[in-house]
């Protein structure tokens, strides 16, 4: 049934696409000829501010302590502050100017008081409490960094937390999780696609049907004349081998890889595609309760992309994410490579990579000591030739 839903949900895509593209295609031409352009690209993902995993493993324990660990959670977002990690993430924008920027866990905290969530929940919280987005963009605007933005809205969850100051001791909290991609002005871009994952992981919170919905986004933009395509996303958690978690990833990346596939011919050729994969290099086929999965990296390899970071002549370890839940630690040490950049393939060829970390050294702290996230970011400068083909090479891992 599943893989039924996801073919007609890619042929609705291609065939709505397919009205946007056309044209697109004029507004964005190539050059003749054989003629080198030059694209920098981030991936970046903010961290929501705390492990909302606490309140998934209260539910299986204690689900009457659910308010109480709710409370601490948002408190512990209110900690990690993200006011002044975004003057920390906006500095590396500064630094490297990437001309596009693919964002995960750009979220949004809204408040209601008195809180609802106990009796159905009739009426959403809407008081905003921060929203990510626009201080990350007033952080950016500040330094003269202007962006055009394009979302995709996927978790969105409300429980009840602890709150003295109510009337009935409870408020509610509403978390709402966006994927981003930002384009430097003055680019030409423009939006192709956006949803979320057909495969999405539920669990139940208390009784409340949680969704931790992910998605994508693909824009289209120009670069001195060259159309490239970029893809954004953010899959389930890598968790552990044999888990749910890397059999859902594994559906999300499948769906993502066959959008991407079903997009109009006539569109930009060279794809760029980043995100949160949560996973590695190192990570291997398994099953689930009998259902065989591929991890979102190999599935990428094995559909001809190539990864960026291993495109240098040069490269170390690359790691990208391992900070705790407080990011407070200057000790800590990054221990798996899960953010990635991909060049896709049939495109343009590579003439040269250059790719770096960001937000990984304890330099990059805030002056109240914060790391920037609990993820690095990366960072890949691209020199392509527009005459020849990507050729299909395989990585070394």
């Amino acid at each position: 049934m599943l893989n039924s839903l996801h073919k007609l949900k890619l042929m609705l895509i291609w065939f709505v696409v397919a009205g946007l593209i056309c044209p697109l295609s004029s507004a964005i031409a190539k050059k003749g000829g054989n003629h080198k352009t030059q694209v920098k690209v981030m991936t970046r993902n903010l961290y929501l501010g705390a492990d909302i995993f606490r309140v998934v493993e209260a539910a299986q324990t204690n689900p009457s302590s659910i308010p109480y660990v709710v409370a601490a959670v948002f408190e512990t977002v209110q900690d990690t502050n993200f006011y002044d990690r975004a003057e920390a993430l906006a500095d590396e924008v500064l630094k490297t100017k990437p001309d596009a920027i693919g964002i995960q866990e750009a979220s949004t905290y809204y408040t209601q008081t008195p809180g609802d969530s106990f009796s159905d929940n009739p009426t959403q919280a809407t008081d905003v409490f921060i929203d990510f987005y626009t201080v990350l963009n007033d952080a950016l605007e500040a330094r003269g960094l202007y962006y055009d933005a394009y979302a995709v809205t996927n978790a969105d969850i409300e429980l009840p937390m602890v709150d003295m100051q109510s009337k009935t001791g409870l408020s509610d909290v509403r978390l709402v999780d966006h994927d981003m991609i930002l384009v430097k002005r003055p680019l030409a871009s423009q939006l192709v696609v956006k949803g979320n994952y057909a495969a999405q992981l539920g669990l139940d919170v208390g009784g409340t049907p949680v969704a931790f919905t992910r998605g994508y986004l693909v824009v289209d933009l120009n670069i001195k004349g060259e159309a490239f395509r970029f893809v954004n996303t953010h899959l389930e958690i890598r968790s552990v081998p044999g888990s749910v978690f890397r059999y859902f990833q594994n559906l999300q990346m499948q769906e993502l890889l066959g959008t991407i596939g079903y997009l109009p011919f006539w569109g930009p050729k060279q794809v760029i595609m980043v995100g949160d994969f949560n996973s590695s290099p190192d990570d291997e086929s398994g099953s689930y309760e009998g259902l065989d999965y591929v991890p979102p990296y190999m599935q990428a390899v094995e559909a001809g992309y190539l990864d960026s970071w291993l495109l240098q002549k040069k490269y170390d370890d690359g790691y990208t994410s391992g900070f705790d839940e407080y990011v407070s630690d200057p000790t800590a040490e990054l221990t798996t490579r899960i953010d990635h950049i991909f060049v896709g393939p049939n495109g343009y060829k590579i003439e040269k990579v250059k790719s770096i970390v960001v937000g990984d050294d304890g330099k990059d702290m805030t002056p109240n000591g914060l790391w920037p996230s609990d993820h690095a970011g990366v960072v890949a400068k691209m020199k392509f030739s527009q005459k020849h083909r990507v050729p299909r090479v395989k990585p070394r891992y």
